[in-house]
């Protein structure tokens, strides 16, 4: 691993944890800190920045030298990530490495499998979209609460808006409109009925966790980052 690169997948973990904390602070005191809002975009910036840097070191050794002075300058060399199959290879026309599936045909294919039209990279694409310089400084998030509701010793449990009517576990009587707002003085005490509030702190507008998409962007950007300079 490139020793500068390796330098800033630390920094990005170090951002993380700060990250963390910062989520954990915000719970405490039920508001979203400005330092939450500008620490998210920091990381998942960081890690966009170093996918780049890592296909930017197979364009400046395998194709940099071969270009003209024209297109050495007009060459747009990013990590591609794209929504479509047929946009790949538009992108890496872009970087004037339009013929990368002749000239290295591995690479291509590693670069085709992990774009977010495959399900297992679908991040990819909140990762491209949640980076975005033009939306670094605040990007706006919100904390939300999901209730989940657990009745009796066998563990039943219940998402959100469930209705029970005229349902037995462990043969006592279950009535209610919502499992997981009734007031649990409700419950026949045999239940030992037990509620647990999960708490997310996602992307205002989306159900996108923001811990969640930091923290896989840190892991699995970094698989392909060591990936791509197994090529350089």
């Amino acid at each position: 691993m490139d020793e500068n690169i390796q330098s800033q997948l630390n920094r990005a973990k170090s951002l993380f944890q700060d990250l963390e904390k910062s989520c954990n602070n915000d719970l405490r005191n039920k508001k979203i800190s400005e330092e939450t809002k500008n620490l998210c975009p920091e990381v998942l910036l960081k890690i966009r920045r170093l996918l780049d840097q890592a296909i930017y070191k197979y364009y400046k050794i395998h194709y940099f030298p071969k270009l003209s002075e024209v297109d050495k300058k007009s060459a747009k060399v990013y990590f591609p990530i794209v929504s479509k199959k047929e946009s790949l290879k538009s992108i890496l026309g872009m970087a004037k490495m339009g013929n990368l599936e002749t000239n290295n045909s591995v690479l291509y294919n590693y670069l085709e499998s992990i774009q977010p039209y495959n399900k297992e990279y679908s991040w990819l694409n909140n990762l491209r979209d949640f980076s975005n310089e033009a939306h670094i400084q605040l990007t706006p998030q919100t904390i939300k609460h999901e209730n989940e509701t657990r009745l009796g010793s066998a563990v039943v449990v219940t998402g959100k808006g469930v209705s029970m009517n005229n349902c037995f576990i462990q043969g006592i009587p279950v009535n209610s409109k919502d499992i997981n707002t009734e007031p649990l003085e409700n419950f026949d005490p045999r239940l030992n009925v037990q509620r647990i509030t999960w708490v997310s702190f996602l992307f205002s507008g989306t159900d996108i966790n923001i811990l969640y998409l930091c923290k896989k962007s840190i892991e699995d950007g970094e698989k392909i980052i060591k990936k791509v300079l197994e090529f350089v």
